[in-house]
């Protein structure tokens, strides 16, 4: 019992130490989540009453922000947990800094775990008593005002668990970090170096191999990890994932940290108990820790110095790389020695420890440097390989890609998604592939030892030669996942990017709609330049259509992809977002589906839809432009300018519209349509430097739209050559 008084005692008179925290806690909870609360309230009421009789779902729109209001997701209160957290975590223990304190603490009678332990807990205390305080005052608010449901409660207090949990984890580090050291400006660098460190290292990682090794490829793990190694990012992400329902995910990963939690306690209750009296006033707590945080700062801090001169110079000069690397170890090992030591002129004291941090850094700059663990070169065993999934760069750029199973952060990069959903289990043709990558790889650096990216060329003769990006994930029989990013030629390549594309499970990672259910489409919709149809199908009908779709894909090779222009566009509507996706005219099923519900799917743009084609040699405007920086006008060096006769436009140099029936009967099959181009740009050769802009009749009322077109390479009527003056 005496005991217990005393814990209890102990516990109030710390409470008076701390009543500004207590302030700043309660005040920043009423403030920035009761006040807006009501605020909050009030501007739904205003909206039901100026716009409820417009918006039928203002209602469900209302209900859904007090969701994300009350919820994990409500940033107001994730910045009160930081700031709270880092405010009772350094100010806690603040008597550790003085060294009549510690006296005066460490001479009471109880021991040190049961002090660490009232301290601890107040600390929590401070946070959790205001957010229940004020969590219940938002509770009655919206009771009050006709918003509080069952969801609605169940979200605040789910919502109030986790912010105890994440504010747990960033209090202890902080907590941990004034165990290491024994003075309030160390102790805050220490909390920031915690918070901060492990996104710091990822991010190094990532640069250096980014810069040194051809065939990295950074996914999205990379920049996952970057916000989730720190614990500020972690929290925040996590916030974001239970909105979004990650289920099972958020349940291992809450447990990762509880478990986390408990580690960090305890470790901070050892450093407590071992704590030396006499490292109050002092930077560091033991001097078993100044080596280690000394090497495990300026190491990292030197490879990002070296980085950073390399690429801010636009030659990336490996003397940059150098001077950078050196400049940075001896100004952050001097800066760390003056904290350490609190005397400039100790800032080069234990040059030993200087001497191998400078051998550490070069070591791994060698590695990056010279490829040592050939890493640019490595390829895992055929027989090692499970399945192989590619991204083809330059291929079906309309493609728009999204996940349903991640809610609305769906959106994802188009190699992410790929990757992540393509399982192909005959890999020869993609290996194969690989391998030319490889070579191509050892091509470059035998040639160029400077090299900064795999878009130096070997030759001259590889200036013409058309590349495209092959991005591959390896899964190894034992479940590693290997990336790579290889720049391959088209020309060399083709027969195996055939093989490969007309492979099943290629098309199921690289076209989203073999993913897709009836229901995550709300509505189906077709449109040309002369048509836009939207369709009133059931879930079954759209069921049939998206399955006729998908067979006629499956058969699609990519000769087909590049070379056939599609008849029309299919808009897929789901919550949020649109997809489209071509309907080529060897789509029979498709088509015949489009045809009975009204829609003529075989409708093109034919040469008597066409009203003018205009084309220009874009060479001409080039050598206008560089006369003008000489004060010469192209069209005073060659007396030819636009100008009207009769009210008829005349054509300037380089230009020609053409109206007449035959021309455009002989220009139009040379041309393809510009966005058709650029979906495919790296497989179809063009001539780039000639603009076709071509006016269609889109009725019989004189409307008209104008498409961009380019001509086929080699495929320039000799009319037009002329006319335009080309060469």
């Amino acid at each position: 019992m005496t005991s217990k008084n005393l814990f209890l005692k102990l516990q109030r008179e710390d409470m008076k130490r701390r009543v500004w925290s207590i302030a700043l806690s309660m005040l920043g909870f009423f403030l920035l989540f009761t006040v807006v609360c009501a605020m909050e309230v009030s501007n739904y009421a205003y909206r039901i009453k100026t716009m409820g009789e417009f918006d039928s779902n203002i209602k469900e729109w209302i209900h859904n922000q007090v969701i994300r209001f009350i919820g994990p997701a409500n940033e107001l209160v994730i910045v009160i947990t930081m700031v709270c957290a880092v405010v009772c975590g350094l100010s806690g223990f603040f008597y550790l800094h003085s060294k009549k304190k510690v006296d005066l603490f460490h001479s009471i009678p109880v021991r040190r775990e049961k002090l660490f332990a009232i301290t601890y807990l107040n600390g929590l205390l401070i946070y959790i008593v205001p957010y229940m305080i004020n969590l219940l005052l938002c509770y009655i608010i919206l009771g009050i005002n006709n918003h509080m449901v069952m969801e609605v409660f169940l979200s605040g207090l789910t919502a109030f668990g986790f912010n105890i949990i994440y504010y747990l984890l960033i209090y202890t580090i902080a907590i941990v970090a004034v165990m290491l050291t024994g003075n309030i400006v160390v102790s805050f660098l220490g909390t920031a170096v915690f918070y901060l460190y492990g996104s710091f290292i990822v991010g190094i990682k990532d640069t250096y191999f980014n810069e040194f090794f051809m065939t990295y490829l950074s996914v999205n793990d990379t920049e996952r990890m970057i916000v989730e190694m720190s614990p500020l990012g972690n929290y925040v992400s996590t916030a974001d994932k239970i909105i979004e329902g990650y289920g099972s995910d958020i349940i291992g990963r809450i447990i990762a940290v509880i478990v986390l939690i408990i580690a960090l306690i305890a470790f901070a209750t050892f450093l407590y108990k071992k704590r030396p009296s006499e490292a109050a006033g002092k930077a560091m707590a033991f001097e078993i820790s100044r080596p280690i945080i000394k090497l495990a700062l300026v190491i990292p801090i030197s490879l990002a110095g070296g980085i950073l001169f390399m690429s801010i110079s636009n030659s990336h000069d490996i003397a940059w790389l150098i001077f950078g690397l050196i400049f940075a170890l001896v100004i952050s090992y001097g800066i760390i020695e003056i904290i350490y030591n609190f005397d400039v002129r100790k800032a080069l004291h234990g040059v030993y420890y200087l001497l191998g941090s400078a051998v550490a850094v070069g070591v791994i700059v060698c590695i990056f440097q010279f490829d040592l663990f050939n890493y640019d070169t490595y390829i895992p065993k055929q027989n090692d390989v499970k399945t192989i999934s590619v991204a083809i760069g330059g291929l079906d750029g309309y493609i728009r890609y999204y996940d349903f199973d991640y809610s609305s952060s769906g959106g994802t990069y188009n190699h992410n998604y790929q990757l992540d959903h393509m399982e192909i289990s005959n890999p020869e043709p993609a290996y194969e592939l690989a391998k030319i990558g490889i070579e191509q790889v050892k091509s470059i650096k035998s040639v160029n030892k400077n090299y900064k990216s795999m878009y130096n060329v070997v030759d001259t003769d590889a200036i013409n030669t058309k590349f495209y990006t092959y991005k591959v994930k390896y899964t190894l029989d034992n479940e590693r996942n290997i990336y790579r990013e290889y720049t391959i030629p088209v020309d060399s390549t083709y027969d195996l990017l055939k093989d490969i594309y007309i492979d099943l499970d290629y098309k199921k990672g690289h076209y989203p709609i073999y993913m897709w259910n009836a229901d995550d489409v709300n509505s189906i919709s077709c449109s040309n330049l002369f048509e836009d149809k939207k369709f009133s199908l059931n879930d079954f009908e759209k069921k049939q259509f998206i399955e006729i779709y998908k067979e006629e894909l499956n058969n699609n090779s990519l000769d087909d992809t590049i070379s056939i222009q599609p008849t029309a566009t299919l808009i897929f509507e789901t919550n949020n977002y649109d997809f489209n996706y071509y309907v080529y005219p060897t789509f029979t099923n498709t088509i015949n589906f489009l045809n009975d519900r009204g829609f003529d799917g075989t409708r093109v743009v034919g040469t008597e839809d066409i009203k003018e084609i205009f084309v220009e040699n874009f060479n001409i405007r080039l050598e206008d432009a560089e006369g003008e920086k000489h004060g010469i006008t192209y069209a005073e060096s060659t007396q030819v300018a636009t100008k009207e006769v009769k009210g008829i436009a005349i054509d300037r140099e380089g230009t020609k519209t053409y109206t007449d029936p035959a021309s455009i009967m002989e220009i139009y099959p040379a041309i393809i349509p510009g966005d058709f181009y650029w979906d495919n740009s790296v497989f179809i050769d063009v001539e780039n430097s000639i603009e076709v802009i071509v006016t269609i009749n889109i009725d019989d009322y004189e409307n008209f739209i104008t498409r961009s077109y380019y001509f086929k390479a080699n495929e320039i009527p000799e009319f037009v050559i002329r006319d335009i003056n080309y060469k």
